[in-house]
C-alpha cells in the first residue's frame, strides 16, 4: 500500500531518511569492490539536509566520470562492472530523490505518488545490490575472490 504524502517536509524528510540509510550501504560496497588509488575518494559526509544530497550526487557523477575513464589495472572484471553500476544507481536515486523533494508541493497526488514510488524502487534495488555485494555472494556468483 502507497502512503500518500502531503507535506512538503513529509517528502523531503521521506528523501532524507532514504538517503542516509542507504549512504552507509553504497560506502560499504564501493570500499569493497575498490582499492583502486587512482579514483578519487568516495564521498562520505552525512547526508543531513537537502544540500547533502546534491553534494553526494555531484560526487557521485564525479566518481562515476573517473571510473569509466581511467584506464588502470587495479579494477577489472566483475568488481569494476559492478563498481560502475552501484556509483550510477546512486546518483540515479539520487536525482530520483530530488525531483520527488523538489515536485512534491506542486504536484499531483498521482504525480507525487509516482515521483515516491520511483524514488523508493530506485533505493530499494540499490540497497539489495549492495547487500549482495557486501555479503559476499557477488564474488562467490563470480567463482571466486577478489
Amino acid at each position: 500500500m502507497t502512503i500518500t504524502l502531503h507535506q512538503t517536509h513529509d517528502a523531503a524528510s521521506h528523501v532524507l531518511d532514504q538517503a542516509t540509510a542507504t549512504a552507509t550501504a553504497v560506502a560499504q560496497a564501493v570500499a569493497h569492490l575498490s582499492a583502486c588509488t587512482h579514483l578519487p575518494a568516495w564521498h562520505t559526509r552525512p547526508i543531513q539536509m537537502p544540500p547533502d544530497i546534491h553534494e553526494h550526487q555531484q560526487r557521485a557523477r564525479a566518481f562515476h566520470d573517473a571510473l569509466t575513464t581511467t584506464r588502470c589495472t587495479c579494477l577489472h572484471g566483475l568488481p569494476e562492472q559492478l563498481l560502475v553500476d552501484v556509483t550510477r544507481r546512486w546518483a540515479d536515486a539520487l536525482d530520483a530523490g530530488a525531483w520527488y523533494g523538489q515536485s512534491a508541493p506542486r504536484s499531483s497526488r498521482e504525480v507525487r505518488d509516482h515521483s515516491r514510488r520511483q524514488y523508493d524502487k530506485a533505493i530499494t534495488d540499490l540497497q539489495a545490490l549492495t547487500d549482495w555485494i557486501i555479503s559476499g555472494n557477488a564474488a562467490r556468483t563470480a567463482r571466486g575472490t577478489w
